[in-house]
C-alpha cells in the first residue's frame, strides 16, 4: 500500500510540475494584427517574469516566465516582409524572450541585444497564424517591462 501511495504522489507532483510550465495550449492577452500594422513599431506593456523556471520545464534555457503566454498574437498578411522581430525592453531586470511560433516551434532568448531579449522569425510558417510569446526574467524576480513587435 506504501508503494502505491508513494507512486501516485509521484505521478501527482510530476502533473503539477507540468502544469507550471509553459503552455501554449492557453493563451495570453489577443491581439489580432497584419503584416502592415506590425510594419510600424507596435509596444505592449507587461510584466516579466514568474514563477515557472525553464530549465525545470526542460528547456535547455534559464529564465522565469509565467504558464499561460503573455501574448497570443493572431498574425497574417507577413508574407511582405522579410521577417518579424519581436524585442523586450526594461530598465529594472535582465528579461529573457520565449516565443512559440505558428508552426509551434520554440525560439529562445536572452541577452542577444545587451540586456534586451531579441527574437526574429523569418517565414511565413513561423509568423502566419497564432505566435505566443512570454517574456520572462533571468533570474526569480519580476518587472515592468516593454514587448516591441515589427515587420522588417
Amino acid at each position: 500500500m506504501r508503494v502505491l501511495f508513494a507512486s501516485f504522489f509521484v505521478l501527482l507532483s510530476l502533473s503539477a510540475a507540468a502544469l507550471a510550465c509553459p503552455d501554449f495550449s492557453q493563451t495570453g492577452a489577443t491581439y489580432t494584427l497584419t503584416g502592415q500594422q506590425l510594419y510600424t513599431p507596435q509596444d505592449y506593456p507587461v510584466t516579466a517574469g514568474g514563477n515557472n523556471s525553464l530549465t525545470d520545464c526542460g528547456f535547455s534555457n534559464t529564465g522565469y516566465v509565467i504558464s499561460a503566454p503573455d501574448f497570443s498574437f493572431n498574425l497574417s498578411g507577413t508574407g511582405a516582409y522579410d521577417r518579424l522581430e519581436i524585442e523586450v525592453t526594461a530598465s529594472d531586470c535582465d528579461t529573457v524572450l520565449l516565443v512559440n511560433s505558428a508552426d509551434a516551434t520554440w525560439f529562445f532568448d536572452d541577452d542577444t541585444n545587451g540586456n534586451r531579449p531579441v527574437v526574429n522569425l523569418y517565414g511565413t510558417s513561423n509568423t502566419e497564424g497564432r505566435v505566443d510569446v512570454w517574456v520572462g526574467t533571468y533570474g526569480s524576480s519580476t518587472c515592468p517591462a516593454t514587448l516591441q513587435m515589427e515587420t522588417w
